[in-house]
């Protein structure tokens, strides 16, 4: 994990030196639970911002940051004497800390990922490696809309949602 951060971090150092011309974009997006995940978690949704240096007429590169929350799950047991017990899941936090890459395909269609370290904040809640691969079309200049799944490799398993969001251009 610390090759990653330090990484991460010479990643942002050589970009801001040597990019000429910058993208701030600000989100939010819609979070399906999927795979094991939707067995704690309800739904979830998050905000998040992208600083991005053009690399080359269709390669952008930076970093991602933002915060992701994640109503957990009331589930109800059988127990073996014939009677039911509930469990309220714990809700969960991320704060995710990536490197960014972005391929524009078009003038209007990208495909990128960005990867690096999410900080779990709540009971219970791991940080781990996040992982997450996007496709996004930009509508106007100032206003998109991507598809992403994420991925946070955490001890005992993979949270894993599928993603619906708006970003505007600043």
């Amino acid at each position: 994990m610390k090759k990653i951060m330090i990484f991460t971090a010479a990643l942002m150092i050589s970009l801001t030196t040597f990019a000429q011309d910058k993208k701030i974009k600000v989100g939010a997006f819609g979070a399906i639970p999927i795979g094991d995940t939707k067995d704690v978690s309800k739904t979830g949704f998050g905000i998040d911002a992208s600083y991005l240096f053009k690399v080359s007429d269709k390669l952008d590169a930076g970093f991602t940051t933002g915060v992701s929350f994640f109503g957990g799950k009331k589930v109800t047991v059988n127990n073996e004497d014939n009677t039911t017990s509930t469990y309220k899941y714990s809700n969960a936090k991320y704060v995710p800390l990536t490197g960014a890459i972005r391929f524009n395909a078009t003038d209007k269609f990208y495909i990128g990922t960005d990867l690096g370290y999410a900080i779990g904040i709540g009971d219970n809640v791991k940080g781990g490696f996040h992982y997450k691969p996007r496709i996004g079309y930009q509508i106007t200049d100032r206003l998109g809309i991507n598809t992403s799944f994420t991925g946070l490799k955490v001890k005992g398993g993979t949270w894993k949602t599928l993603n619906f969001g708006i970003e505007f251009s600043l």
